[in-house]
């Protein structure tokens, strides 16, 4: 009785055995025929357009040619639309398709501008070579430049405050700033004509003073055409 008692217990056991066997085999042979790629380019992040489906997921440089061709867009009905491409082209992908951001990028350009043309003004001041009438005009238009950088740093700031209840006073401000703004170059640049100032030191101001009004001039029909 006890021998045919251990007699099953050892054929049940071998049974056990042999099926775990079998089943670990079976495993082994499945993951060995596996379709799945060891070196699959999904794997690797990229940007280059990829289709799942029929959904199609646009590439980095195609992101960039669509913002690109916003900011030729918007350009296109500036007073100023060669300098507006080629000073707004290199921040496509800031701006992306956004009018804000559109409007914030410009004034921070015309601001730049603004810094560097008074920078530039200081300089020629500090040379000590000028006559008496070429200093006053310079020295005027300095203050000019001065004030017109005011102003677009106010209408920056309110730009960043167009949430409020005030919003369209807000929008009142930066508009009146920045005409204001360009009201100030061009009172610098006028000022030249009304004095005999050495003319290349009045091309080489009017320049960059120009180049400051134009700018503020783009920025100011992206408010005007944008910001409600």
């Amino acid at each position: 009785m006890e021998a045919n008692t251990l007699k099953l217990a050892s054929y049940k056991v071998f049974t056990i055995v042999a099926f775990i066997l079998l089943a670990k085999f079976n495993i082994i042979s499945a993951c060995e025929n596996s379709p799945i790629p060891t070196n699959s380019t999904l794997t690797k992040i990229d940007y280059t357009a990829t289709n799942y489906g029929n959904t199609t997921i646009p590439s980095k440089s195609n992101y960039t040619q669509t913002f690109k061709s916003y900011i030729k867009a918007s350009c296109n009905s500036t007073t100023y639309p060669s300098i507006c491409y080629k000073t707004l082209f290199p921040y496509a992908t800031k701006i992306e398709a956004d009018p804000l951001k559109l409007c914030n990028v410009s004034l921070s350009l015309a601001l730049k501008a603004a810094k560097s043309a008074s920078s530039t003004i200081s300089k020629i001041l500090k040379k000590n070579n000028l006559t008496k009438i070429a200093e006053q005009v310079v020295q005027d238009c300095f203050g000019n430049v001065k004030d017109s950088i005011g102003e677009l740093k106010d209408s920056l700031d309110a730009m960043g405050h167009l949430d409020g209840v005030d919003r369209k006073f807000q929008i009142s401000n930066i508009k009146t700033w920045v005409s204001a703004s360009i009201t100030n170059d061009q009172t610098c640049s006028d000022g030249f004509d009304e004095m005999n100032v050495d003319s290349t030191l009045t091309d080489k101001i009017r320049k960059i003073v120009l180049d400051v009004a134009r700018k503020t001039s783009n920025a100011l029909y992206f408010i005007n055409n944008n910001v409600y």
